[in-house]
């Protein structure tokens, strides 16, 4: 035996319903009875029968209020465990489908919105569930490894895969790579809280932790070449514990097959490497890795194979061109698409790479790509040059990098940085260094709220704090002829000065 909210977890997560998940109060499911359109609308229905109510059936037996009400009044009477409603693929029902479903829970009779299923195949799932739970789960999973293997041949790509699975089973699902690193995040529209959850995992690799429902480890000849998650605080249904293991190895598959074209494209287009969504284009630019040392051991070589194909994955070969091999010093990226979408690609590619990564102006002939790749590398060199380096390093701020380095040439910078300081760093070790870090991200950031996100406190922590400051020091760090000389003078001094 099992009620509709088990059933509704398991076969139809994520849909509309009326009935709380894992409700006791629930009823138990006897029996699945199908609507038919005539009168009378069933064979038979009795005491604990989950009522399948088509489309096509509800128009006939119910087309205005009155006769509503009455089936309602029929379904109560009975009384019948709860009621599915099967939506055409369509939509253009889902008007009488609201007011079905807002009568069927006034008379306290749950309800689950099934869409784009026939009531046949609803009313086998259902049978099958009761009968034989653990086989209907094992058929469900089948169904979705054949639509898998459907949408792959059609060339749906590893996004178009994890979307699938993701709705199929109505939780957010992240595709990581080998290093943990998340490649494909995907939220269904009708999901509840999905979306947030998707959302607070992406946030998470920032450094703020995400709770995960399920992990499952893609298999590859060469160990675990990623992980399928399933986001989300929510215990995973038994249907994704089912599924997940099942469909892994397509997904490994799928992972597999795209880096080989990649590959394949990549060799092809050496001659002429542009991405065909440009212009305009942006080279994308890092060091892969450093001459000698424990880089160019076999192990680092694996890694550096491994990076380079999770950077793949984050764009499609129409929209980025990889260049070079895990041999090269640099890894080269040419990326279609205006600055915004190329730094928001380097950033996440930095984020894999965990190294800075250089960004060139836009062009738009392919004739200026070798003068684009020699301008990144300009920026990377004097970006990784700072002190403190910028994990994404813009060529048009190339200035500005230059300058900040110069500025550590001066003889007495230092030694002036640390008298402009002074009545800041007259305080215990700790909090001298609590009021650096406040100061750097307030001069920074501009306000108090972004720098409390930078720093990941409270805005009232950074506002608590700035006034003790300004009482320690009598600064005012609104008054901009004081904001410059201070932000220059954090640039000479370093953390273990202070």
């Amino acid at each position: 035996m099992t009620d509709l909210a088990a059933l509704a977890d398991e076969l139809f997560p994520g849909t509309p319903r009326t009935v709380a998940r894992g409700s006791a109060a629930s009823p138990q499911i006897a029996w699945v009875r199908v609507m038919r359109a005539r009168v009378p609308a069933f064979d038979a229905l009795e005491a604990g029968d989950v009522a399948i109510v088509p489309a096509s059936a509800l128009g006939v037996v119910a087309p205005g209020p009155n006769e509503l009400a009455d089936l309602v009044a029929a379904l109560a009477a009975v009384p019948v465990s709860g009621a599915i409603l099967a939506e055409g693929a369509s939509g253009a029902d889902a008007a009488a489908f609201e007011r079905t479903a807002a009568a069927l829970d006034e008379a306290g009779i749950p309800t689950v919105r099934v869409r784009g299923t026939d009531a046949a195949a609803l009313e086998r799932s259902v049978i099958g569930f009761i009968v034989g739970r653990g086989a209907e789960l094992e058929r469900q999973a089948s169904l979705l490894e054949a639509e898998l293997r459907r949408r792959a041949l059609e060339g749906g790509g590893v996004a178009g895969l994890v979307a699938t699975v993701s709705a199929f089973l109505g939780r957010a699902l992240a595709l990581e790579a080998g290093r943990g690193a998340p490649i494909v995040v995907h939220a269904p529209a009708e999901a509840p809280g999905a979306a947030a959850e998707a959302a607070r995992y992406e946030t998470g690799a920032t450094g703020r932790v995400a709770p995960v429902a399920l992990r499952v480890d893609l298999p590859s000849a060469t160990g675990a070449a990623g992980s399928l998650l399933v986001l989300g605080a929510e215990p995973a249904s038994e249907l994704a514990r089912v599924t997940l293991p099942r469909v892994a190895a397509l997904v490994a598959l799928e992972l597999a097959r795209d880096e080989a074209i990649r590959g394949a494209v990549d060799r092809a287009r050496r001659a002429e490497p542009m991405p065909a969504a440009g212009p305009p284009w942006v080279v994308i630019l890092a060091r892969q890795r450093e001459a000698g040392g424990e880089e160019d051991t076999p192990a680092g070589r694996e890694a550096r194979e491994a990076a380079r194909r999770a950077i793949r994955l984050l764009a499609p070969a129409r929209r980025m061109t990889l260049r070079g091999d895990a041999d090269s010093l640099e890894i080269r990226a040419v990326v279609a698409g205006d600055l915004a979408e190329a730094l928001a690609l380097a950033e996440r590619a930095g984020d894999l790479l965990a190294r800075p990564v250089a960004v060139s102006r836009p062009f738009s002939t392919p004739t200026e790509r070798p003068a684009a790749e020699g301008d990144a590398r300009a920026t990377l060199e004097a970006a990784v040059a700072l002190d403190r380096q910028p994990r994404l390093a813009r060529a048009d701020r190339l200035a500005i990098y230059r300058m900040l380095g110069a500025m550590h040439k001066l003889p007495d910078g230092p030694q002036l940085a640390l008298a402009v300081l002074e009545p800041l760093l007259d305080a215990r070790p700790d909090v001298r260094r609590e009021r650096i870090e406040t100061l750097r991200a307030i001069l920074g950031h501009g306000g108090v709220g972004e720098a409390a996100a930078a720093l990941g406190v409270h805005r009232n922590t950074v506002a608590y704090r700035l006034r003790r400051i300004e009482a320690a020091t009598g600064w005012q760090l609104a008054d901009p002829d004081l904001r410059l000389p201070l932000a220059l003078a954090l640039e000479f001094v370093q953390e273990e000065q202070v």
